[in-house]
């Protein structure tokens, strides 16, 4: 066949194909520009992949060029079904891709809310972000408006019988639930946000509140997306104290000896009085805030005990030692032999015999089992004690705090103090009615067992994220809030920032190689970091989504990766997304307390079953060891000794397995126990 035959026999094959070719692929869509910024651009050639439809829809959306952006969304979808993050292009090359997600969002821009409802709740079925549920719940508001009509609050109920309840508890748990067909979009417990991931037809909160001793108005609030709002106020009375008993006297008659004694007084509670005992037997009394009380004792008792419980199962006791006891007064007797003592003098014999000399005496303060300095490894202890005097007392305080209700020779007590961490200095005073004042002064210190110190925390430093392949001023900004808002949370142990800047001087690395993932693990090994959190800050004209990835640097496995998004693109936003963002961290990482079942070799197992904990999860392995006072035998809480660290390699229902990384596997031993590192 000659040149030009082969030529001639090619060129109708050449012209089907490139006819073909042409039907397969459009020609591409001309760009625009609006503002001086050019729109559906992509890097690269565009080779009609579905990155390369999806990256232009992006493009098309910012710039509102509608219509265009849905023809490119769907041509992504054509060729890739679902949303995820991190999906790979070709080679060690990822993208976040969810087509799904961003035309409801154009959908939503154009009006089109049907469409938009459909394409986000697949999305949202897909892979779940806030981004979606931002906008699913705007689409379901629009369509709320759309249909119109009378919109009724939430239906808000909470777990309280009565507007206002007694408790003992600590921490106190407030529950309940929120529902409204036209979706519950926040609810406020005392004015605190509870953290929600979008509107939800039915929300059932438990929040454990640290509430001192005292009178809280609880307010629950839950709104729904049409903006109604229901309301529940609850008073909560929470009384931790045992009862107040003030014994006003006790009788011993000296010149019957062996008759009965009778003890009186008063007993006052502000959650009611509700039983008493004396020397183990039941005394009839009547419920009340005060109540009266008055016993006869058995002849020649020597000591009486006493037992007062309010109606929450506080208890306060007292023991008192009959035989010096209050005696009754002698009658005055005045004898003059050979002396001159005038009608004056007399006198004043007379008033000192019958009113005694000037009350000098202070009164006396005693406390059970506490010395004048005293560790204890718990976050409250009770002081349970009393005060006398040989006339009344008539005023008695526990830190500036009141403590008893009325006058009286002796008063026994029962209160219950919250120690801060370190030193804690107690003062109790008392003031008799002659204003004799008696002090008492003691320090306990606070000591945190070392498994739970923040020093054994899971380790962490947060990285700038990277904004368009660099570092920005909002990517700094964003790494300071978030840093702020996980120390404030007190779960993580985190490295402070001018270590990272030390590094990177020592590296001479710039703040741009960080958005490298390698880098960013060398850099956080090298900070002595278990895990770093990085990730992405994405603007567009809308709004900004900010996705962080928790990386261990041991394994370089993504331990967690979490978003935030708003439509708020100053300060103030970058704030409230650090905050949100830091919750979502914490709550992937909860500080979860467990017991070791059984040790085999390097292998552990525990009750933390897989609804607890995960794969990866990293936990402290340590001996618990009561500590008593040595005289008194007063329990003072745990310490406790780290026999390792382990990471958990299998998770199943009720119980995981664990990897003992470090430590002697023989020390551990069953019903040792385990917690979060």
């Amino acid at each position: 066949m000659s040149k030009s035959s082969f030529y001639l026999f090619c060129l109708p094959l050449l012209l089907a194909a490139s006819i073909l070719f042409g039907c397969a692929h459009p020609p591409d869509s001309s760009t625009y520009t609006k503002d001086g910024k050019v729109y559906g651009e992509v890097r690269g050639a565009f080779r009609y992949k579905w990155w390369n439809y999806y990256e232009r829809g992006l493009s098309f959306a910012d710039g509102r060029f509608f219509e265009e952006a849905v023809r490119d969304f769907n041509s992504a979808i054509t060729k890739r079904e679902n949303d995820q993050r991190m999906a790979r292009t070709y080679g060690m090359h990822f993208i976040d891709y969810f087509p799904h997600r961003e035309l409801g969002i154009v959908y939503y821009q154009m009006g089109n809310l049907e469409g938009a409802k459909n394409e986000l709740s697949l999305s949202l079925s897909q892979y779940p972000t806030s981004k979606t549920r931002f906008y699913l719940d705007r689409v379901r508001k629009g369509l709320m408006e759309k249909k119109g009509g009378e919109v009724a609050p939430p239906n808000l109920t909470i777990g309280f019988s009565k507007d206002e309840v007694w408790t003992r508890e600590d921490p106190v748990l407030v529950s309940g639930t929120a529902e409204d067909e036209h979706f519950i979009s926040s609810v406020k417990i005392s004015g605190v946000p509870l953290f929600m991931e979008g509107a939800q037809k039915q929300v059932s909160f438990r929040e454990s509140m640290q509430l001192a001793q005292g009178r809280h108005t609880i307010e629950v609030e839950a709104k729904n997306l049409m903006g109604k709002t229901s309301k529940r106020t609850v008073v909560i009375h929470v009384d931790r104290d045992g009862p107040v008993i003030t014994v006003e006297d006790l009788t011993v008659d000296s010149n019957s000896p062996g008759q009965p004694s009778t003890i009186r007084g008063f007993i006052y509670d502000e959650a009611g009085v509700s039983d008493l005992t004396v020397n183990g037997r039941p005394v009839p009394i009547e419920k009340g805030l005060e109540v009266a009380f008055s016993e006869k004792l058995p002849a020649k008792s020597r000591t009486v005990e006493l037992v007062a419980v309010d109606s929450l199962g506080n208890r306060t006791s007292a023991s008192l030692d009959v035989s010096i006891s209050s005696i009754k007064q002698k009658p005055l007797m005045l004898a003059c032999a050979g002396t001159d003592i005038s009608r004056r003098d007399i006198s004043g014999l007379l008033m000192a015999g019958l009113f005694g000399p000037k009350d000098t005496q202070p009164p006396r303060i005693s406390l059970k089992g506490w010395a004048d300095s005293q560790a204890v490894y718990i976050d409250k202890v009770y002081f349970d004690g009393y005060a006398t005097d040989e006339n009344k007392i008539e005023s008695l305080t526990l830190n500036q705090n009141p403590i008893m209700r009325r006058k009286g020779k002796r008063i026994f007590f029962n209160q219950v103090v919250r120690l801060k961490e370190g030193k804690n200095k107690i003062t109790i005073e008392a003031r008799d009615e002659s204003g004799n004042v008696a002090t008492k002064e003691l320090i306990v210190t606070r000591l945190v067992p070392k498994a739970m110190q923040l020093a054994e925390r899971l380790s962490m430093t947060v990285l700038p994220f990277g904004q368009k392949g660099a570092v920005s001023d909002a990517s700094l900004s964003f790494q300071d809030n978030l840093v702020d808002a996980l120390v404030n949370r007190n779960r993580f142990r985190l490295i402070e920032r001018e270590k990272l800047d030390l590094i990177l001087q020592e590296q001479k690395l710039s703040w741009s190689k960080l958005i490298d993932k390698e880098t960013a693990l060398q850099l956080g090994r090298l900070m002595a970091a278990q895990t770093i959190i990085t990730g992405n800050i994405i603007e567009t004209g809308i709004g900004v989504e900010i996705v962080g990835r928790v990386i261990d640097t041991e394994t370089s496995e993504i331990l967690a990766a979490e978003d935030v998004y708003d439509e708020v693109k100053d300060l103030q936003g970058l704030r409230t997304l650090a905050e949100g963002m830091a919750i979502k961290i914490h709550r992937k990482f909860p500080l979860l307390s467990g017991t070791v079942l059984k040790q085999k070799g390097k292998w552990i197992f525990t009750d933390l079953g897989e609804d607890k904990i995960g794969l990866q999860g990293r936990l402290i392995v340590y001996h618990e060891e009561p500590i008593k006072h040595p005289v008194t035998g007063k329990l003072l809480g745990s310490d406790n000794e780290i026999l390792g660290r382990a990471r958990v390699v299998q998770v199943m229902p009720g119980m995981s397995k664990a990897e003992l990384l470090d430590g002697k596997p023989a020390s551990v031993k069953p019903l040792d126990k385990v917690i979060s590192e």
